[in-house]
């Protein structure tokens, strides 16, 4: 995979098309090429802490924020203490996938869409930031790097899509693309 493909996410968008002479529907698979936009600090305390995990090139654990800013340690706890079990999970996939464990990056994956759903907290709007957010970009980016399979929720898909929205908004539309965001979503809704 080239340097530009890595900050994409693609997601195959099926496609029935109707062929007039022969009389039959043909389904076909494009893919939407989602740019991933990256999660920016929101604050001050927000930047120390993007800071730190970008200096070291890992992302952002929020077991290892209390390690190295014990004095987020109440905040962080007050806000995330019903999932404290499933951070610590998370912790040791992301450990695992910076110890050279590929397959760890999908479950670390997997686990920050669960927990992605929590948010926002006290402790992230005031402190941390949308670092949620910003594993999953930074974990959708590993995953194309190392050339792993992997497929995203449907909600996950959707908040790429808003950002990728929210960054081009001065710009041209791409038609191609939005054409295949509502296709996109008209196939989720028929899932439902």
């Amino acid at each position: 995979m080239n340097e530009k493909e890595k900050h994409y996410y693609v997601e195959p968008v099926e496609i029935e098309i109707y062929l007039k002479k022969s009389g039959i529907v043909k389904t076909i698979i494009k893919d939407m090429k989602i740019e991933l936009i990256d999660v920016e600090p929101k604050n001050e305390t927000s930047r120390e802490i993007f800071d730190f995990f970008k200096s070291q090139d890992e992302p952002i654990d929020l077991i290892e924020i209390q390690n190295n800013f014990p004095q987020y340690i109440k905040n962080i706890y007050d806000s995330y203490y019903n999932n404290m079990e499933l951070y610590e999970k998370l912790s040791i996939y992301m450990k695992a996938g910076l110890a050279g464990i590929n397959e760890s990056w999908k479950n670390a994956l997997y686990f920050t869409e669960l927990l992605f759903k929590y948010e926002p907290t006290v402790a992230s709007t005031e402190i941390l930031g949308n670092f949620n957010a910003y594993n999953i970009v930074y974990m959708i980016k590993k995953l194309n790097e190392i050339g792993e399979k992997f497929f995203l929720e449907d909600s996950t898909v959707y908040y790429l899509i808003k950002r990728r929205n929210e960054a081009y908004e001065d710009k041209p539309a791409d038609r191609e693309f939005d054409k295949l965001v509502e296709l996109w979503e008209y196939n989720v809704k028929g899932k439902r």
